[in-house]
């Protein structure tokens, strides 16, 4: 890798959302009960080069002599055909890159619903791409899979056209809740019992206001979300002046302390907040050298130099490249985690680049890797903490994306609330540091929910507030006055 390279892409969304999509490239996933050996292309029940040369001879026309189970073994990828697709996951096989095919890996549809992974994976990047269109030039990090999780918490109280554009949003469209439901809790549980070279935790919480009433949120939407998601659910008067400070302590130790502080303030009015946090800490598989690490010159775009600490790493590597880029996968652990970093071309900005990135561009760039004896690799030592705008707000991203109902007036959350009630934002933050012993990441995401109608009416003057003495008999104003701040001459 060049001192001169402009372009430089490390795809931090990735964090939790590569977390998701490497369930189908890890060795743990459940056993295929199939009898067909997946790669074994001769039927002499081994995998070898033998079996790459066939498929090599296979793809290029050059011999038909596969039987029909042969040929089922050859689609390493189950996408119904036998490509170079194909090819390179074999030679990964082989190499030990990976222990399972991804078509091996369809044999936890019993627990993760076809097409759940993809719609995580399709809504990783669709939010990405809408964060990144108006920031070019900033260090943007994510985590998809934290926003898609509290945004599922609340699907499970959403109805008619709210529940329809969530599910669009979401990727769950033509799935049932109760599949969206499974799958989560399988995913969760699996995060959950990773090896100890990787920590992973998810933690949710609903936070209810009992100012408007302990019985206003309805009883299967707490039960559900306590099942899937394993959801604390708190009930507290939200005119206490201390429950921010305890909804950020929550959130701090959901995060190991990497993000001790969300909200400054609480609305007494408001009816809720669901709140989801996602904690990582990786170790590299193979660390990087702390010793050839060195001041390097980092070009961004607008033509500017900083200096930052590059770390380097050379030999043998898993590295890989297509059209418009080059790749890296740098595994965790036991390689059941891994960060892949993109570089684009020289000629190629790097906004456009990800406003290309969909499902197809995805899956190509990880058939695209191979481990390589000879890779020079240098990678910045670096951390980022964001929120979009400075406030965390995604409303705008996932408007343009669709989620509209949820943000009006005649928002149908039904499902969760005895009354009205309507999302006022949904709000993230997110934090990761790169370093030559691994990676730690953490990102939250709060959703505060408004009522819409309530059951009773209240008035809490905790906050600004105009006063007015009049005369009623002959309407005449007599004083008035304005509360800006609690400093009273009491």
């Amino acid at each position: 890798m060049s001192k001169k390279v402009v372009h430089v892409i490390i795809l931090t969304m990735l964090f939790s959302f590569l977390l998701t999509a490497n369930l189908f490239a890890s060795g743990n996933a459940v056993q295929s009960s199939s009898s067909i050996l997946y790669g074994d292309l001769n039927g002499d029940e081994y995998i070898n080069s033998i079996d790459y040369t066939l498929m090599g001879r296979y793809i290029l026309g050059q011999t038909n002599n596969l039987r029909e189970n042969h040929t089922t073994a050859a689609d390493l990828n189950g996408d119904g055909e036998i490509t170079s697709s194909d090819c390179a996951l074999l030679v990964r096989y082989i190499l030990s890159i990976i222990n399972k095919f991804p078509v091996e890996n369809k044999d936890i549809s019993e627990n993760i619903a076809d097409g759940f992974i993809e719609g995580n994976t399709k809504f990783a990047l669709d939010v990405f791409k809408e964060v990144c269109k108006d920031e070019e030039g900033e260090n943007i990090f994510i985590s998809p899979f934290t926003v898609s999780t509290a945004l599922s918490i609340l699907y499970q109280g959403a109805g008619s056209d709210t529940k329809e554009e969530m599910a669009k949003v979401l990727g769950y469209d033509g799935l049932d809740i109760k599949e969206v439901n499974n799958s989560y809790k399988y995913l969760l549980n699996y995060f959950s019992q990773l090896n100890e070279d990787v920590k992973l935790k998810n933690s949710n919480s609903i936070w209810i206001n009992s100012l408007i009433g302990d019985n206003i949120i309805k009883q299967n939407f707490i039960s559900t979300n306590k099942d899937v998601f394993n959801a604390l659910i708190e009930i507290r008067d939200f005119s206490d002046e201390g429950i921010a400070d305890e909804i950020n302590n929550w959130i701090s130790e959901a995060t190991e302390g990497k993000i001790d502080k969300m909200l400054d303030k609480v609305p007494a009015d408001l009816l809720s907040y669901i709140i989801s946090a996602t904690y990582f800490k990786g170790t590299w598989t193979e660390e990087f050298d702390d010793e050839k690490t060195n001041t390097a010159p980092f070009y961004a775009e607008d033509g500017s130099t900083e200096n930052v600490m590059m770390m380097s790493k050379e030999g043998k590597l898993e590295y890989g490249e297509g059209d418009g880029y080059k790749a890296v996968r740098l595994p965790y652990g036991d390689g059941e985690m891994a960060m892949y970093c993109i570089l684009p071309d020289k000629d190629k900005p790097i906004n456009e680049f990800i406003q290309n990135m969909d499902l197809h561009k995805w899956n190509e760039i990880k058939n695209s890797i191979t481990e390589r004896d000879d890779v020079l690799l240098r990678l910045p030592r670096f951390k980022i903490e964001y929120a979009k705008d400075g406030s965390g707000s995604l409303r705008g991203a996932l408007e343009a994306l669709g989620m509209k109902k949820a943000f009006q007036d005649d928002a149908d959350f039904s499902g969760m609330s005895e009354i009205g009630a309507i999302v006022e934002d949904v709000l993230h933050k997110s934090v990761i540091e790169v370093n030559e012993k691994g990676t730690e990441a953490a990102g939250v995401v709060i959703i505060p929910v408004a009522p819409t109608s309530i059951s009773r009416p209240y008035f809490t003057a905790n906050r600004p507030f105009v006063f007015v003495i009049a005369d009623e008999e002959y309407d005449t104003i007599l004083f008035m006055g304005k509360v800006g701040n609690g400093n009273f001459d009491n």
